[in-house]
């Protein structure tokens, strides 16, 4: 059982990390050219991803946390609490993301693309574009090496 768990954990995950990380990153490019047609576009399915994307985090979590349980882990290890507070972390920077990208979208209905590709370049959102895969990257790290960091 706790194979098969770890199995639908790890592939959750990376199926919910895949709809969740690349869309974004292809908003922000498109966003980034400054075409407000091809944003709302690309956007379209855009609630459906992060819906879809949230559904597999939350079953990636459970069965993680299962596999973790009837696999006799430590769900206190300190590479498991790492990858807890990553985990916040990228979710609270998909939040900001998503928010950012849908105000990005909304200023695209206007048709106003210079103010798109203008406010799509601005630090903060490069930033946590940057951020969301450095997180991500660290995350596989974690839990693939599983470091004692404390």
């Amino acid at each position: 059982m706790f194979v098969f768990l770890k199995f639908l954990h790890i592939s959750a995950m990376f199926a919910a990390t895949s709809l969740a990380v690349g869309p974004i990153v292809v908003y922000w490019l498109v966003a980034r050219s400054g075409d407000a047609g091809a944003l709302k576009t690309a956007m379209r399915f855009d609630e459906a991803l992060e819906r879809t994307a949230g559904g597999f985090y939350g079953l990636g979590i459970l069965a993680g946390v299962a596999a973790a349980l009837t696999g006799s882990l430590d769900v206190t290890a300190p590479w498991l609490l790492t990858a807890y507070g990553l985990v916040v972390l990228l979710i609270v920077n998909n939040l900001y993301l998503s928010l950012r990208m849908r105000a990005l979208r909304e200023i695209a209905t206007t048709g106003n693309g210079a103010v798109v590709a203008a406010r799509s370049r601005s630090r903060a959102l490069s930033a946590s574009v940057a951020a969301l895969g450095l997180i991500t990257l660290a995350l596989v790290y974690t839990m693939v090496v599983k470091p004692s960091l404390f």
